[in-house]
Parts: structure tokens; C-alpha cells; sequence
């Protein structure tokens, strides 16, 4: 599945859900929403993953994250454990900002290098890689950028259209 059929998915699968409502969503309502639809719609494509052993749904490891559960954790065949936080960017609204500054310092210290996570985003990475510098925010926006793209290419941060076959390799 490519990342704009899967993106499409968890938007109908969010909307079909929030059309159900009496009231009008707010933005959180969607945000949630949109967040559970793209964990449960990552669960159902990998059920058939052929590296996949079975699947955990908000495992508390605080060797990973000392605050929050992982959205999922990846059990492989081989005896790999794959932690997969999932967010829908982690360069767009100063909260996501922040969740990106802090998977960078956890690659800096090295956590990554111990343990298989793989930050899993529904927007196209390209959505900040092919970003161009304008006069305003030049400088946060370029610290951004440079980030996703080292993050990127040790495929720490990837999208489902890379994931699936990267599964494959570890």
C-alpha cells in the first residue's frame, strides 16, 4: 500500500467515525480520532507482514520513552522487537516541534543505536524535505529539515511506503 492509499484509509476510516457524531469535532476530536484510525489501520496492513510475529498495541517500556506508551511494538519472526511511536508529522505545530527535538536527542545519545524504533508518519516526509526556505521561521524550518532528513536516511523516521520493506531487512 502507498502512503497516499494508506492516508486515505485512516482519513475515511477517521471521518466515517466523526460523521457518526451529533455534534461538530473538534480540532483534538480529529487529531485523536485521525490517530487512533492510523494505529488500527497500521495493525490491520501488518497482520500479514511476512516478518511480523504478532503485534502489541501501547506497550509502556521505559528503557524507550520514560512518559508515554508506544502506539505499537512489532514482535519479528526473527526474535526482533520493533517499537513504532506513530504521529501524523513531527514538523508541523510547535507540539509535534518539540516530539521531534526530543527522538533527536534520543538519536544523539545513542538510543536508537540499542534498539529498533521507527517514528512511523502518515504526511509524506517530502512535505518538509522538499521545503523551500522563505523569510519567515527560515531558521527553526531549516533545523527541521535537517533533522527529518538525517533521521530519515538511518530510517528512524520513515512513511508506510518504505516501512513495509524495511520491515524485511532487519
Amino acid at each position: 500500500m502507498n502512503i497516499k492509499e494508506f492516508a486515505a484509509t485512516v482519513e475515511g476510516r477517521t471521518w466515517d467515525i466523526l460523521n457518526d457524531k451529533a455534534v461538530e469535532p473538534t480540532r483534538q476530536a480529529i487529531a485523536t480520532t485521525r490517530g487512533q484510525q492510523f494505529e488500527k489501520t497500521l495493525i490491520d496492513w501488518l497482520q500479514s507482514h511476512p516478518a511480523v510475529a504478532s503485534i502489541e498495541e501501547q506497550v509502556f517500556d521505559e528503557n524507550i520513552d520514560e512518559l508515554s506508551n508506544i502506539d505499537i511494538v512489532l514482535n519479528l519472526k526473527n526474535g526482533k522487537r520493533v517499537y513504532v511511536p506513530c504521529c501524523r508529522d513531527l514538523w508541523i505545530g510547535t507540539s509535534q516541534q518539540d516530539r521531534l527535538q526530543c527522538v533527536w536527542y534520543k538519536y544523539k545519545a545513542g538510543l536508537f543505536d540499542t534498539n529498533e524504533i521507527i517514528y512511523l508518519c502518515l504526511d509524506p516526509l517530502s512535505d518538509i524535505l522538499d521545503w523551500v526556505p522563505q523569510k519567515r521561521n527560515v531558521r527553526r524550518k531549516l533545523t527541521l529539515q535537517t533533522w527529518v532528513k538525517e533521521l530519515a536516511d538511518k530510517s528512524i523516521i520513515q512513511n508506510v511506503d518504505t516501512f513495509w520493506d524495511h520491515l524485511t531487512t532487519l
